[in-house]
């Protein structure tokens, strides 16, 4: 992209939102056509660029309008989230203050969680005193963008300066290689969207090495121009010009990689491997598939399932949480497959008894002592849902998967949530718990509309 041409417009910012959203930047474009496969992008990109780029518009929001309907200069600023101040938000009809924004419209639901520390909200007037934005929430009906929209403004708003230049470096670059033209628009202190490359240095003997070739200077400076990423000789190495829209630069790797494409994957010629080695599975593995097996022959039915789960539906022991979850059915990591199991057997009461299920899967449970304060374990649980389903039975199938995997064992009686007191216990081996056996609580069962006995093992494997 060319370096935006200079707007008469601009956006002062206020201090207010320092503590709330301090940064916005923004541009003007000119010239876009947009159909309705445009507009179905446009909406795409926007969406997947504050999905995760954005982290759920926390870091960053795109807020996209049809400039034609905006009078200029905008002021961006904070008012109280008790203000009277009151616009019609983009798909409604009526008037609704910032408050009633966060309540009643689908947006202000779904991304309330973004503001609910705050005493005040950001917002975006026009010179009319009209508010055209209510960043990262939702913007104004007022500038509805359409198939017949011509001239385009973006804003974008967050917590980081980097982040939002580049994502709006992006929607920019994506309309100029279209043939519309990118104004700029002064935002406070800056002039965005900033444009001037990053600079990364490389060594091209290494860059050669890792890839397998033997390439000189000014062919890698080639295959980097192919991929749209200029470059020069810099005092031995080779200076690339990363472009402010390109978000994926971490490493001098990245640059190699963009080297490879370059050059064309198809290009490279096999090489066999130069030393000789014999794959095989490993011990852990061989054990898991034994462990598999008697469990077939002893009538269960294998599954497999997530071990991301949602914090809500997972009430066996303390979970390790993610800390930005794309979705709230997915916000932490299963401690346990017993769950799993149970909501099977709940899915299912449709299906005819007896029923009996097995999973071999990875849990994670919280611990101090490790380096990440968690630890993977690989564990075996079984469940029977049936008439006559007992300790006895489910204890006898764990014997039978104990002794399979070589483990010596013994029970010891313990109360434990979700089961039956008396016919549960504790499974240990070499002085340390390993699992538990049990009849699930008629409480439980009754909580997942479970009408016959159920009995569950879950054993850790290694």
């Amino acid at each position: 992209m060319q370096k935006p041409k200079s707007s008469a417009w601009n956006v002062s910012v206020d201090k207010s939102v320092e503590k709330v959203r301090p940064v916005i930047v923004c541009a003007l474009i000119e010239g876009v056509k947009i159909d309705e496969q445009g507009f179905k992008d446009l909406i795409q990109t926007q969406e997947k660029l504050t999905l995760t780029h954005g982290r759920r518009r926390r870091k960053v929001a795109i807020g996209v309008h049809d400039a034609a309907p905006i009078k200029f200069p905008l002021v961006y600023k904070a008012i109280s989230k008790d203000s009277p101040i009151s616009f019609v938000p983009l798909n409604k009809t009526q008037k609704m203050t910032v408050s009633q924004v966060m309540r009643e419209h689908e947006k202000g639901m779904e991304y309330a969680f973004t503001l609910t520390a705050f005493s005040h909200y950001p917002v975006i007037f026009d010179s009319n005193g009209e508010i055209i934005s209510f960043p990262p929430i939702i913007n104004s009906a007022k500038t509805t963008v359409t198939t017949k929209t011509t001239s385009l403004f973006v804003d974008v708003t967050g917590t980081d300066f980097e982040a939002c230049n580049a994502a709006l470096n992006i929607i920019c670059q994506d309309y100029a290689d279209d043939g519309a033209k990118v104004y700029a628009i002064p935002t406070g202190s800056r002039v965005t969207p900033e444009i001037t490359p990053e600079k990364m240095l490389l060594d091209s003997e290494k860059a050669s090495k890792l890839i397998g070739l033997e390439l000189k200077e000014k062919e890698i400076i080639d295959c980097l121009e192919r991929q749209r990423i200029d470059a020069k000789p810099s005092k031995g190495k080779i200076e690339a010009l990363i472009p402010r829209y390109r978000t994926d630069f971490l490493h001098q790797a990245d640059l190699v990689e963009e080297i490879a494409i370059g050059y064309g994957y198809n290009r490279f010629i096999p090489k066999a491997p130069s030393v000789f080695t014999i794959g095989r599975l490993s011990g852990e593995t061989l054990l898991e598939e034994k462990v598999c097996s008697t469990l077939v022959g002893a009538g269960f039915v294998e599954q497999w399932t997530y071990v991301l789960t949602s914090s809500e539906k997972h009430p066996f022991g303390e979970i390790v949480k993610i800390k930005n979850p794309v979705s709230s059915d997915y916000d932490a990591l299963r401690s346990s497959l017993r769950a799993s199991l149970l909501e099977t057997i709940a899915r299912n009461t449709h299906v005819p008894y007896p029923q009996k299920v097995f999973e071999v899967g990875e849990v994670v449970v919280k611990e101090d002592k490790h380096h990440l304060r968690s630890l993977t374990q690989k564990r075996v649980g079984a469940i029977s849902a049936h008439t006559h389903a007992s300790f006895s039975e489910i204890a006898s199938v764990m014997d039978l998967a104990l002794k399979t995997a070589g483990v010596k064992y013994a029970l010891k009686k313990i109360e434990k949530n979700g089961f039956i007191s008396g016919r549960c216990a504790g499974v240990w081996s070499d002085g340390k718990e390993i699992g538990v056996v049990g009849e699930i609580h008629p409480e439980v069962l009754e909580k997942l509309q479970v009408q016959v006995p159920v009995a569950l093992f879950e054993i850790v494997l290694h």
